[in-house]
């Protein structure tokens, strides 16, 4: 496991939060991520960097879809749940805070919908119906826009599940886990298939305290 401490990250001075204001499109430093794979890859040579997948929440989920969009010969599987894909109709308050209070052509740049004609990896957007964070609509546009671009790609709505899948998150776990393990190794579930997450009272409490 390795932790990047990408540009832009809080408890870092000024100059460093700098670097990335005004460039939300680069929240996700994907191009660290991707500079990080491949020096890795130079020493460890089990590393496949030909079956390279991401996975991502909310803002990672963007940033999964992001990756690639902008990232295709890098990442060949992604899986995007709960995604802010389209920037302008996202949250304002939080779009306006890092690209600028007035900032239409950097809000365009960080919206994913342009980009959708460069998807040739493997694709599964997941959201759910009653998303109180990010509204499904995020995830509608761009799955719109990948039909316009004629991209094949999967498309998973949860009937009534909020933004962090309280109550089927073992269900939406199961459905990427199994996504990622048929693109990137070529083999069906349940091969591979991880065990169920006990979501009793305490644990739910616990996490969400």
């Amino acid at each position: 496991m390795v932790a990047l401490d990408g540009r832009g990250t809080p408890g870092r001075d000024k100059a460093f939060h700098d670097a990335s204001y005004g460039r939300l499109a680069d929240a996700g430093n994907l191009a660290d991520h991707v500079a990080a794979l491949r020096q890795l890859a130079e020493t460890r040579p089990w590393m496949d960097l030909d079956r390279a997948g991401i996975f991502g929440h909310s803002g990672g989920g963007y940033a999964a879809a992001r990756a690639l969009l902008e990232f295709p010969e890098v990442f060949k599987a992604g899986v995007a749940l709960s995604g802010s894909h389209d920037a302008p109709h996202f949250n304002q308050g939080f779009v306006e805070t890092y690209d600028g209070a007035d900032n239409p052509e950097a809000w365009a740049r960080t919206s994913n919908l342009d980009l959708a004609d460069r998807l040739a990896g493997k694709l599964l957007l997941v959201h759910g119906e009653m998303d109180d964070q990010v509204h499904p609509d995020n995830t509608l546009r761009l799955a719109d826009r990948l039909i316009a671009a004629d991209k094949d790609f999967e498309l998973l709505i949860v009937p009534g599940a909020e933004h962090t899948f309280i109550d089927c998150i073992t269900y939406v776990r199961k459905r990427s886990w199994d996504f990622l393990v048929r693109e990137l190794m070529d083999v069906q579930p349940p091969a591979h298939r991880p065990a169920p997450i006990p979501l009793g009272p305490e644990l739910l409490s616990e996490l969400f305290s």
